[in-house]
């Protein structure tokens, strides 16, 4: 009986053996194939498959509108960026003081990209990619103007694009002066034309394009070295696509579509 009892006490230990070694080789094995990888998020956009871009299109050669086409280094820059995101750009317009207002108000595009210099005043509403160009501001003048710095301008009208930095260093530094703003650069130059300003105090690559065109008679007559810095503004709520925009910024820089871009609007290759 001992015996029997033995038997079968091993018969069932055997068993039990058995289906443990079944219920193992059933589960599923960790996969480790994938070991230390993570999943890219999707990147929160305004439209399915669409970098939306809000920008004041009227400031040659960064953006302008050709019929219902806009053009010019940020239009072409943001669609390179766009590409490596896989998504496509479109451009909006809306007018450079309200690109920030609207953007952080959500729902209408995804960054403002107009030229926009990096300060500290707008970093504390939203969020700035990585430099992608430098700039100072000027003085533009009619070819006629016997104008030759900031210092002779004391009495005069200077326009001004609202809600920019040219605006800001006018009133800062030409206090005898009276300030008018418009709501667009080629408004402010239009009226430097007709005689309804006596100078204008701009972004220094705007100006000099459009102070080319001979059939404009204006000139350059002095560069104000402010140092400025132009990034794409995003909203604080969207640092996955902050990010995202800055390592396609790098990647655009090291393959040379960058600098391929900027010789298109600027007639010679990026400053290294």
């Amino acid at each position: 009986m001992r015996k029997a009892r033995g038997f079968l006490s091993l018969v069932l230990a055997l068993a039990l053996a058995l289906s443990v070694v079944a219920l193992a080789g059933c589960s599923k094995s960790p996969d480790t194939t994938t070991s230390g990888a993570t999943e890219t998020p999707a990147l929160a956009v305004v439209n399915a498959g669409e970098l939306t871009v809000g920008s004041d299109t009227a400031f040659p050669p960064f953006e302008t509108m050709n019929g219902s086409t806009a053009e010019g280094f940020d239009v072409d820059l943001a669609a390179a960026i766009a590409d490596e995101l896989g998504l496509k750009s479109k451009f909006v317009t809306y007018k450079f003081d309200t690109l920030i207002p609207t953007l952080k108000a959500g729902g209408k595009f995804d960054v403002a990209m107009s030229a926009m210099t990096i300060n500290d005043k707008r970093k504390q509403e939203i969020d700035f990619s990585s430099p992608y160009i430098d700039s100072n501001q000027s003085i533009a003048v009619q070819n006629a103007s016997t104008a030759k710095s900031a210092a002779d301008l004391a009495g005069k009208k200077i326009g001004v694009q609202s809600g920019t930095t040219g605006q800001e260093w006018a009133k800062a530094n030409l206090k005898s002066s009276t300030i008018v703003a418009f709501d667009d650069t080629l408004a402010a130059f239009a009226a430097l034309q007709a005689g309804k300003v006596d100078a204008i105090v701009n972004d220094l690559p705007v100006s000099a394009a459009i102070v080319k065109d001979p059939a404009r008679s204006m000139k350059l007559i002095q560069e104000i070295p402010t140092g400025e810095q132009y990034g794409i503004a995003v909203s604080k709520s969207n640092p996955d696509l902050t990010k995202a925009i800055d390592d396609a910024l790098a990647k655009l820089k090291d393959n040379g579509k960058y600098a391929e871009i900027y010789k298109k609007w600027f007639g010679q290759a990026p400053p290294q």
